[in-house]
């Protein structure tokens, strides 16, 4: 942040919290008469390029490279511990942090076949506390596994060979996610640790877990149930989410600067250092390749989720055409089970019929004779006929 913020900054402290924000506008324009020739003069020359120029411009603290030379590089040990006592001020089983000491961000590999991990910072409180931040711009697979395994690194690295465990001290892991990632939930701060299932009491402290979601935050800070100035944790979060790639939220960066003036020191001090990385061209041109890498990686991120969604659509398919497959091969089985069984069934009837019409064969032989012996024994051929019901030239011919 400027100089004449400094000069304004007690001035603005008096005065009421909505009206600091045109404070801060007005100085600009009082005191900044030539730097701001200086940038029309950048910028006609800058027009002549065939670039654009302007006044206001922040990176993203969300790249790894910026946040890590916001709290964690030079004096940025003063805004880390008020980040971090911000984020934590809920966690009653963690003293506030007045001290930390920075440690190397990166895991080395325990063997070749290990996964590397890499943390966007790493550090120990003065209570001997552990903290791992790490920041997510995408929502990967397997997020919550990853965070597992990086939180259990973190722990285990803590002893060497031969310590006793009562060495081991709290380690926290916190993620600072830019895109929604447990649907469970709307509140955008949420904090797993060990407890038992049905008491609900605490296993132990050694294990914490942070997930924090910044575009839940997002819609709760433009629905009115964020507010940073009663809250410091939302405050230096939305600092974090102030700027979405292209897209830098300046009606938000007013307010944030507001409260820094008037009430927050190490808000102020964090402007001030976020204003310094975003006036570096060095670090201008280091972001503009970050930010390639991520809309590359994130057109990947695309191209994987459709193919997942085309090889879960295909498999669902397939599982639908081996069921469609397996109720025909069903049908078809059944089909041949009742045609064989309606020839079964016709192969009996056929031999039911032979049976009846031999027996209709024996019994009409056996009137035939029955009428034969009528006639031999001298009844008249009329009266035969009408016993047995054979025709008078049938009885007559075969009496013949």
């Amino acid at each position: 942040m400027a100089p004449f913020v400094k000069q304004a900054r007690p001035l603005a402290q008096a005065l009421n919290p909505k009206s600091v924000a045109n404070c801060i506008v007005q100085f600009y324009k009082f005191s900044h008469c030539e730097k701001e020739m200086t940038l029309t003069v950048q910028s006609i020359i800058l027009k002549e390029q065939g670039e654009s120029y302007t006044s206001r411009r922040y990176i993203d603290l969300k790249a790894d490279f910026a946040f890590k030379r916001m709290f964690g590089q030079g004096d940025g040990r003063k805004v880390l511990i008020a980040f971090l006592n911000a984020l934590l001020a809920s966690d009653r089983q963690h003293p506030p942090i007045v001290s930390v000491e920075l440690l190397n961000p990166e895991l080395e590999r325990e063997y070749s076949e290990d996964k590397k991990a890499l943390l966007d910072l790493l550090a120990q409180t003065d209570s001997g506390t552990f903290i791992h931040i790490e920041l997510q711009l995408l929502n990967q697979p397997h997020l919550i596994s990853r965070l597992v395994y990086y939180w259990s690194r973190v722990y285990t690295k803590q002893l060497k060979k031969g310590q006793s465990y009562d060495k081991l001290n709290p380690t926290i892991t916190i993620l600072i996610s830019n895109e929604d990632v447990l649907a469970q939930t709307g509140r955008y701060h949420t904090r797993f640790g060990l407890y038992e299932d049905q008491e609900r009491f605490r296993l132990t402290d050694m294990l914490d877990i942070h997930v924090i979601e910044l575009q839940k935050l997002l819609r709760a800070f433009t629905s009115g149930d964020a507010d940073p100035w009663q809250d410091s944790e939302i405050r230096w979060l939305l600092l974090l989410a102030a700027v979405q790639g292209d897209d830098v939220k300046d009606g938000l960066i007013k307010q944030l600067e507001a409260i820094a003036m008037r009430s927050d020191e190490e808000l102020f001090e964090a402007f001030e250092r976020w204003e310094s990385l975003s006036r570096d061209p060095k670090v201008w041109a280091k972001y503009e390749l970050w930010h390639m890498a991520v809309m590359d990686e994130a057109a990947r991120e695309a191209d994987r989720l459709q193919l997942e969604q085309d090889r879960q659509r295909l498999e669902t398919e397939s599982k639908q055409l081996k069921t469609e497959t397996t109720k025909l091969q069903s049908e078809t089985a059944q089909l041949k089970s009742e045609s064989a069984q309606l020839k079964s069934e016709s192969a009996q009837l056929k031999s039911e019929s032979a049976q009846l019409k031999s027996e209709k064969e024996r019994l009409k032989l056996q009137l035939l004779q029955a009428g034969q012996n009528m006639l031999r024994s001298g009844m008249s051929p009329e009266e035969v006929s009408r016993i047995t019901g054979l025709p008078e030239d049938e009885l007559s011919n075969d009496a013949r």
